[in-house]
């Protein structure tokens, strides 16, 4: 299970106003109003004065480069930090909790710790593996749910509207 982030928008959700090189924007994830994940694209000053309608689940950022086909190289470098972003934010306090949220991080923890960058830490008890971030050494209490074909198939039918 390898994902990408997807490209960026050429414009920002929020003001349609177009992406220029050197701006800073805020991938955000959110359940939208038919109770599916999403993905909108915003410039990072719109985000923090109008914050964005639904229910946050996670994002990451980076900033627009002057090349397009950079900006290709650039999704796929950014890939593994981009999923580790996300991974991050979903324990933030701001976020909601949603059904696909579990499932996310326990997706996201198997990923991530396949490119060692979280390490489990003993065995799984009560329904939760202890993870540790490898640069921050932040511990992450990761649920382990069963991860059903139909479950699975579901989330990653999501994830696909912004992570390839």
């Amino acid at each position: 299970m390898d994902w990408q982030i997807k490209t960026l928008s050429k414009k920002s959700f929020g003001s349609g106003a177009e992406l220029k090189p050197g701006d800073v924007v805020v991938s955000v994830i959110f359940v939208n109003e038919a109770n599916e994940l999403d993905r909108r694209d915003f410039l990072k000053k719109e985000l923090e004065e109008n914050p964005f309608e639904g229910k946050f689940v996670g994002k990451w950022e980076r900033v627009v480069s002057e090349n397009p086909e950079e900006d290709e190289r650039q999704a796929r470098r950014m890939a593994i930090a981009g999923s580790e972003d996300f991974f991050l934010s979903l324990y933030d306090e701001n976020g909601v909790e949603v059904e696909q949220k579990d499932v996310l991080k326990q997706m996201l923890a198997l990923l991530l710790e396949r490119k060692r960058i979280l390490r489990a830490k003993g065995r799984p008890q009560n329904g939760v593996q202890l993870y540790i971030h490898s640069s921050s050494k932040r511990e992450f209490l990761v649920p382990q749910k069963e991860l059903g074909e139909e479950l699975v198939s579901n989330i990653q039918t999501q994830i696909n509207a912004f992570i390839v």
